[in-house]
């Protein structure tokens, strides 16, 4: 997709009218640099960024536009880890005659000089395979001083993104973005109060949006989407005066228009080869729209595999794809569409952003984030996400959901068909659709040194997805140590007896039938002696907790991966002769209400029949976010959690 859009945007900026070469602003350079003396504040800080400046410069020349982009950065450096952060400068450049311009230089506190020059720009390798470019800094000592500064050209580019806030404070930071005065860009800045100034000078619009004392990323904050809500700013380009002054480019409705065309229109021979991958696998006999999809999907993601690196010429053509089985993510899209097409199941194209990353805003065009696929059913009023293979409709990817969508919906104008663009919200399952139980039986065996446990793990909604992809995709080897994993997870041990799993299978997924580990367990780690008495770790049953702690006060909302139940049923047999001296440790109580109806808590009790103390936990999640007004009930919630996680029964004989 990616790949047609970028062309389709070249198209519209080909319509700019260029004048003669013009040069870029340059940077300046004090040549006389002077320490800085930071506040006592900042001394246990690992580094703290002084200046943070960007320019983003549109250039006409000969051949098309350019940007060049410069980054000027002084930072100083106080321990080693801040040495670590800052020895090596990555560029934003794969090739050095990309480079136009750079000067980097260090200073000591005693205002000992050093300069660097180009011959410390090397390669290096990642983990990841990629190579990035560096500027090597060597020989920094604590409390010395970086500055540098680098101008680098490439392709113009019409959207643009630039994270501000980073892993240390910074005093002084700008982003400014230039370019000829018919160029009329918008931005917009998040999680800051601070706001954009534009001016035109000598034909030149600018466009500067300054920040001051930024704290670092919060970091260790627990259910927190960092990247999401980190200070940053996006610009697109809203007008080209010289192609009109009162019409928007780059709209949320061209957008959906381009992806209409681009994922509906096909060939007649594709057409000819998906009626017959169609009929050859007898979705045409099935009766409604959900049977189809639910065929259809779970057909295409164990047969076909989308990959994200495909570029080739025709890795998006239908005839290729039903043949070789292999295509790209916007290919996978054109070949669910088309079989949905023939099949006569109605569907809306969606795209989403990320909640962990960056997400889709009504108000402001950034084509950018908007990269994530989904087909909407509107009669079921149910979504399906084609590109991956480890969820099942109505199951999307859950960050992709409770968040913006834009929702492209085709319409007929006489013979010409396309589509209109609406942002709407993309909507989770409901709360109660996604569990994680456990029910567990607990004896003690006659020597008293051995808990015999029969539990029973079910997951089902968002929760089953890891667990049914697991034994799908997963090798034999794998799915065992995965078993033991689990059971390990509920009893702290891995003496399995035996194991039984139930609906491992994406199949039945669709209807939400539960992934189930039925297993007997025998798990002398639940069980200690002291004297005559007997420690059950009865805690354990539920798994270890998350414990949250913070001395600095929190910064980010809180958010989850998606709303959910966690019931626990624990049925504990006394041994003979003996009583459990402490059963109202198991009495806990924690939850929260908005308005009157409860959005999250921690209960637990028990009851007694017989021998059996029968314990039930209730924990649950309904929403996604919570405000950082709630954290504090939030966190005691989670404590409670793992305050029951840590409750060991204590038995003593009957006198």
């Amino acid at each position: 997709m990616k790949k047609v859009l970028n062309l389709f945007i070249s198209i519209i900026c080909s319509q700019f009218v260029f004048s003669q070469s013009a040069t870029y602003i340059p940077e300046i350079w004090d040549e006389k640099p002077v320490y800085h003396k930071l506040d006592s504040k900042y001394a246990n800080e690992s580094g703290v960024t002084i200046l943070d400046k960007r320019r983003i410069e549109y250039i006409d020349e000969k051949d098309g536009q350019s940007v060049y982009k410069t980054l000027h950065r002084i930072v100083q450096v106080h321990d080693d880890k801040g040495i670590e952060m800052f020895n090596r400068i990555y560029l934003g450049v794969s090739d050095n005659s990309d480079i136009v311009e750079i000067k980097a230089r260090t200073m000591t506190p005693s205002g000992k000089i050093k300069e660097l020059d180009r011959s410390n720009i090397k390669d290096l390798k990642e983990s990841d395979g990629n190579v990035y470019k560096i500027f090597a800094v060597e020989g920094l000592e604590k409390g010395s001083e970086i500055e540098y500064y680098y101008t680098y050209k490439r392709a113009a580019y019409y959207f643009g993104r630039e994270i501000i806030q980073s892993n240390t404070p910074s005093l002084d930071a700008s982003v400014q973005i230039v370019a000829p005065a018919r160029l009329v860009f918008e931005s917009k800045t998040y999680n800051t109060t601070a706001k954009p100034a534009d001016t035109t000078i000598d034909e030149k619009r600018f466009t500067t949006i300054q920040l001051t004392n930024l704290p670092s990323i919060p970091d260790n904050e627990k259910y927190a989407n960092v990247r999401a809500n980190i200070q940053r700013v996006e610009f697109k380009l809203a007008y080209n005066l010289s192609r009109s002054a009162t019409e928007r480019v780059f709209t949320w409705n061209e957008l959906a228009k381009r992806i209409y065309d681009i994922y509906t229109t096909t060939s007649e021979k594709e057409n000819i080869k998906v009626e017959s991958f169609a009929k050859d696998n007898n979705w045409d006999k099935l009766s409604s729209a959900k049977e189809k999809i639910i065929a259809v999907e779970n057909f295409i993601k164990k047969n076909f595999a989308p990959r994200e690196d495909i570029d080739a010429e025709d890795a998006e053509n239908l005839e290729k794809i039903i043949k070789n089985k292999v295509t790209s993510f916007g290919g996978m899209v054109r070949l669910y569409a088309a079989i949905f097409k023939y099949l006569g199941v109605e569907y809306q194209f969606v795209l989403t952003g990320d909640r962990n990353d960056f997400t889709i805003d009504k108000n402001f065009e950034f084509w950018n984030t908007a990269e994530n696929h989904l087909f909407y059913f509107p009669s079921l009023k149910k979504f399906m996400a084609p590109t991956r293979i480890e969820t099942r409709f109505p199951w999307i990817y859950y960050n992709w959901g409770n968040t913006n969508g834009l929702f492209c919906k085709g319409t007929t104008i006489g013979s010409f068909t396309t589509a209109i663009g609406e942002i709407k919200p993309v909507p989770l399952e409901d709360y109660t659709s996604t569990v994680s139980n456990i029910e567990a039986n607990v004896s003690i065996n006659p020597s008293a040194d051995t808990a015999i446990i029969d539990i029973k793990q079910i997951h089902s909604g968002y929760e089953a997805s890891v667990f049914k992809a697991s034994f799908t995709y997963g090798s034999e080897e794998d799915q065992k140590n995965f078993i033991k994993e689990l059971v390990k997870f509920g009893t702290n041990s891995e003496h399995v007896v035996s194991s039984k799993l139930e609906n491992t299978d994406f199949e039945s997924y669709s209807e939400n039938k539960p992934f189930i580990l039925n297993a007997s367990v025998r798990a002398s780690e639940l069980i200690e002696r002291a004297g005559n008495k007997i420690l059950v770790k009865i805690g354990d049953i539920i798994g270890p907790q998350v414990e949250m702690y913070q001395d600095k006060p929190r910064q980010l909302p809180i958010e989850i991966e998606f709303p959910h139940l966690l019931e626990r049923k624990i049925n504990f047999i006394i041994p003979d002769g003996y009583r459990v001296k402490n059963l109202d440790d198991i009495k806990l109580n924690n939850t929260y209400k908005e308005n009157g109806e409860l959005t999250m808590g921690f209960v637990s009790d028990y009851t007694i029949e017989g021998n059996t103390v029968k314990i039930h936990v209730m924990e649950e999640y309904r929403k996604v976010a919570y405000p950082i007004s709630q954290y504090e009930e939030f966190k005691k919630i989670i404590n409670t959690a793992a305050d029951f996680n840590k409750i060991v029964l204590v038995l003593e004989k009957i006198q």
